[in-house]
């Protein structure tokens, strides 16, 4: 396969799994022709480790900008048509960018993703966070599914030209929902999900990273953006609900060992809405 790909890479403090990530890049069936690594002003030897690969680009930000900001300098700054980024704390198969090569050349088709996988689930903050928020669309390949991950995906530079970039407001989360939409409401601009391009997630969290990344994930993307008490409450409403669902489950289905991350990972995050709605910082 003849076709030139760029990839990027955000990253910020990632020196547990940024050189595994790039050694996937490396080692994929399809040879990429440009890898870009936009460090997010991180604070740990991620720089050191990134000096060590000759053939990469390093794009330094000075202060922390953000997921959707590192995601438009990655494109912007890529060579090539098509585009790949993953995660810095994501391996890719070796047949990944190959899988999806095929899919992104069919008419119609500018931007796919694949399928990541919890790699370390022996954690059981990992299981659960694999059980109830996985970032995959399942072993079934989908046309437009409700959106693509950002974890991996590829698209074309067009395509990204054409949406306006991503929302640089969105920091940790949400960029990737946000620009599936705008995808799909273009013509003759289909999403695709490829549960054959598999890729492997390193994150290994703790109940206090997995209760701060829960919490990310809810309140930097909620509606209603500026903290309040109403926003607070309606937030640990929703929390409570999702709380009761998940132990309704587990009671019909006589499995009781979530029990107790369950209730802690509601409490953590009610803990963090309510410092963060009365401005205390969060360490």
């Amino acid at each position: 396969m003849s076709i030139e790909v760029s990839f990027y890479i955000p990253v910020f403090n990632g020196e547990k799994t940024i050189q595994n990530c790039l050694d996937s890049i490396l080692n994929q069936s399809v040879k990429v022709n440009e890898i870009i690594v936009i460090n997010d002003a991180s604070k740990d030897s991620t720089k050191n480790i990134l000096e060590k690969y000759s053939t990469i680009k390093i794009i330094e930000n000075e202060n922390n900008k953000g997921l959707g900001y590192c995601r438009n300098i990655g494109i912007k700054n890529s060579k090539n048509n098509i585009v790949a980024s993953i995660d810095a704390d994501v391996v890719l198969d070796k047949f990944w960018l190959e899988i999806l090569l095929n899919e992104i050349t069919r008419n119609d088709i500018k931007m796919c993703g694949g399928n990541m996988i919890e790699k370390l689930i022996n954690n059981e903050c990992n299981l659960w966070r694999a059980k109830h928020y996985s970032q995959n669309w399942g072993n079934k390949d989908l046309l437009n599914p409700p959106f693509l991950y950002g974890c991996n995906t590829i698209q074309t530079k067009e395509l990204w030209d054409r949406i306006g970039g991503y929302n640089e407001n969105c920091t940790t989360n949400g960029e990737d929902m946000e620009y599936s939409a705008k995808v799909r409401q273009q013509s003759n601009a289909n999403l695709y999900y490829s549960s054959k391009a598999k890729c492997y997630h390193l994150q290994n969290d703790d109940l206090q990273t997995l209760s701060e990344r829960v919490w990310r994930y809810h309140s930097l993307g909620y509606k209603i953006k500026k903290p309040s008490t109403i926003r607070f409450l309606k937030l640990s409403v929703k929390q409570l609900k999702f709380l009761l669902i998940r132990i309704f489950k587990d009671i019909r289905k006589l499995e009781f060992k979530d029990f107790r991350l369950n209730i802690m990972v509601f409490f953590n995050f009610v803990k963090l809405e309510f410092l963060n709605t009365f401005n205390t910082k969060i360490k």
